[in-house]
């Protein structure tokens, strides 16, 4: 069963240092030396926010990670409760459709068909980690975006940094050091 590390979720800012070394091994030696996420967060919190403000309808801003995010339909509430199994967040497996922008307006992926992305929690950028989770389990802080995490028809659109997704790599058609756009519905939640 894969899960999601409770501690970790409370710290997310030091899981995304984390995750950004565990990156920066696969680069060469001068970028691991030189590469500072935080440096970079404070580069892009300005161009994040201005972006943000202009793009989303009165977004709300989630101070722990410098996610955006406006929820644009709330979903089925208790259509699926996220739960902590032998001190580990369960990881459901998501089915959703979405879009993905970089912050100049290029649309660089989206799944937009009736059968959906279908992936495990587990396996999604942080950002999107933090979009799904409840903002506690069991009276466990997790550090969510909302009360009740995202349920079965939930609509969100977050703008995160780019620690928070893929950092100081390229992937694809997203540059390094890109913060992201996403548009998400969620079509379905389903236990691990």
């Amino acid at each position: 069963m894969q899960g999601l590390n409770t501690n970790n979720m409370k710290k997310i800012t030091v899981l995304a240092l984390g995750f950004m070394v565990a990156v920066g091994l696969s680069g060469c030696i001068k970028d691991r030396e030189t590469f500072d996420p935080q440096a970079q967060y404070q580069i892009e919190k300005p161009i994040i926010e201005e972006y943000a403000t202009t793009e989303l309808s009165n977004p709300q801003f989630h101070e722990e990670t410098g996610i955006w995010y406006k929820i644009l339909e709330h979903g089925q509430l208790g259509s699926y409760e996220y739960k902590i199994v032998n001190n580990q967040i369960e990881a459901p497996t998501i089915t959703v459709k979405y879009s993905g922008w970089l912050l100049n307006g290029t649309k660089f992926d989206e799944n937009q068909t009736d059968a959906g992305f279908k992936r495990s929690l587990g396996g999604v950028i942080t950002a999107w980690q933090i979009a799904f989770l409840p903002q506690e389990i069991d009276g466990e802080d997790i550090g969510g975006l909302t009360v009740e995490g995202l349920q079965v028809g939930s609509k969100i659109r977050i703008v995160t940094p780019s620690y928070l997704a893929y950092g100081n790599q390229s992937s694809g058609n997203i540059p390094a050091n890109s913060p992201l756009d996403f548009e998400i519905e969620v079509l379905d939640i389903v236990a691990p």
